[in-house]
């Protein structure tokens, strides 16, 4: 009989060794926290919340393989990120962590509280993008594939921006001082491999895992955001059952520029709880 790929993807691992890129972020002697990024994205958006909210915390943000300044080589899955993060946790002689993710890094920290249920502490997920409609995971991946980036750094700025007001323009800078590149074509991207988005907006399409070792966990909503569906929290409270804590916010999906105090108010106090 052959078996379930639903279940079986979450048993997979891989054997390549990877040391991540990282951003070290607060006190280097404080208690650690590993924060974990979403698609498209790079460990330094974390910046802002480990030196203001808990700088006391020795922060290690990862640009996950096939972003920012790590490997572009694949394979791009889930399970080969959850392999790089245990590397990297190994290289850095970290034996447990606090692990904060936001987006699709909910569906690899959930994966690595399987594998290693021994290196998490606590488990925050910030607006988890977990179980997607797979039609629309496909139609925004095939919109990775046709992006041709932007043909100024302004022209980016504005995209970057969205319905963002004035008062974040000093975030959009220091978003694109990080993470925006030309191209040899003279194009404006940001700092990701193709290949790799794709292959994430797939991974984040799979059915959460039936089962894993239970920690506590914060689960924080964006309502504006749609990225979290009802059957996803319902799975996030099955999962956790009265270990879980679930907070809302009005906010879009970057809860961690539209909304920082709230933000770092519910993440501190969780951590600190």
């Amino acid at each position: 009989m052959r078996p379930d790929p639903a279940r079986h993807r979450w048993r997979l691992t891989w054997r390549s060794m990877t040391v991540l890129h990282i951003h070290e972020l607060g006190d280097p002697n404080g208690e650690p926290v590993l924060a974990v990024h979403g698609i498209t994205a790079h460990g330094r958006r974390f910046r802002r919340l480990a030196e203001e909210a808990w700088p006391e915390r020795r922060t290690v943000a990862v640009d996950l393989r096939g972003h920012g300044r790590s490997t572009y080589d694949g394979p791009w899955s889930v399970p080969q990120h959850v392999t790089d993060l245990l590397d990297t946790l190994d290289s850095l002689g970290l034996d447990s962590v606090d692990l904060v993710t936001h987006s699709y890094g909910g569906a690899i920290g959930l994966t690595l509280l399987q594998r290693a249920p021994e290196r998490v502490r606590r488990l925050v997920l910030l607006d988890p993008a977990l179980a997607l409609d797979p039609a629309d995971a496909s139609e925004t991946a095939i919109d990775v594939i046709d992006d041709n980036g932007w043909a100024s750094i302004d022209e980016a700025a504005v995209a970057r921006r969205g319905g963002l007001g004035d008062e974040y323009a000093a975030t959009i800078a220091e978003e694109l001082t990080e993470h925006l590149v030309e191209g040899d074509d003279g194009r404006f991207r940001f700092r990701y491999h193709k290949p790799a988005v794709v292959t994430g907006w797939g991974e984040m399409s799979y059915p959460l895992p039936d089962s894993v070792p239970v920690v506590p966990a914060l689960v924080v909503v964006c309502d504006r955001a749609d990225i979290v569906t009802p059957d996803a929290l319902a799975g996030l409270r099955r999962l956790f059952g009265e270990h879980l804590t679930v907070e809302h916010l009005d906010s879009g999906h970057m809860l961690y520029w539209e909304r920082f105090d709230d933000t770092a108010r519910l993440v501190t106090d969780f951590l600190e709880a």
